[in-house]
């Protein structure tokens, strides 16, 4: 026997009268098997996309965190602001004053839009993925409902790591108006689906939590980690 002709092809019929080829029901069991691994293929890779980009997005608060404080460390411990006030107070917002500390310049800082401020999960593009919380420029100064304590540096924050610095930004705005919410539901300015059913949170000592909004500001459990408030139940 030739040994070229030793194997044959699955689905090649031997003998006269029999042309090679696949059967109808040979056809069907491959199309079933493709489509079974289709549907266990599919949603995997689904999920493992976003568990990438929640990574991602995770690494860069991770690095916006670092660069606010190295600001700090360079200013007395003040914290840069957001557009909110920083034109009135002739300073650069938290976008441009942080740009020298993430390989960027005052002049090229907008750069940054597209790429680290930008979670690869917001579809959205020139704007901004994460805000700051306006609670950290305010002061006495300022004409806000209330007028509970704010903080401008990190050394009067009281609990750094259960007070939210910055999240993701579901508007056009480089900060959240926190002093304005008054019932979790409300709240549309934050970005709290971005990663399935959760979002992630940077928090004034540098750590990163993914997690739901609620457990983040819900006033009728006494829950809000925005406000840097000594009697909010943390």
């Amino acid at each position: 026997m030739n040994r070229s002709n030793s194997f044959v092809a699955f689905g090649t019929k031997l003998g006269p009268g029999h042309p090679s080829g696949f059967t109808l029901l040979e056809l069907l069991v491959i199309l079933t098997i493709i489509s079974l691994l289709a549907a266990w293929l599919v949603p995997a890779l689904a999920r493992a996309r976003l568990r990438a980009q929640r990574i991602v997005c995770i690494g860069q608060l991770h690095q916006l965190g670092v660069a606010l404080h190295l600001y700090a460390g360079d200013h007395e411990d003040e914290l840069p602001r957001s557009q909110h006030s920083a034109f009135a107070q002739r300073q650069h917002p938290w976008g441009a004053a942080l740009a020298p500390y993430l390989g960027s310049t005052f002049q090229t800082w907008t750069n940054l839009w597209n790429s680290l401020y930008r979670c690869p999960a917001d579809r959205r593009r020139n704007a901004w993925s994460y805000g700051l919380n306006v609670y950290f420029e305010l002061g006495p100064e300022d004409d806000y409902r209330g007028k509970p304590q704010t903080w401008r540096r990190f050394g009067q924050i009281r609990r750094p790591s259960e007070t939210i610095l910055m999240a993701e930004n579901n508007t056009e705005a480089d900060h959240f108006m926190a002093n304005y919410w008054d019932q979790p539901e409300q709240v549309t300015d934050v970005a709290r689906r971005r990663h399935g059913e959760r979002a992630n949170y940077l928090y004034a000592d540098g750590h990163i939590r993914t997690r739901c909004f609620e457990s983040t500001y819900h006033p009728a459990r006494r829950v809000d980690q925005w406000h840097p408030e000594p009697e909010s139940q943390l």
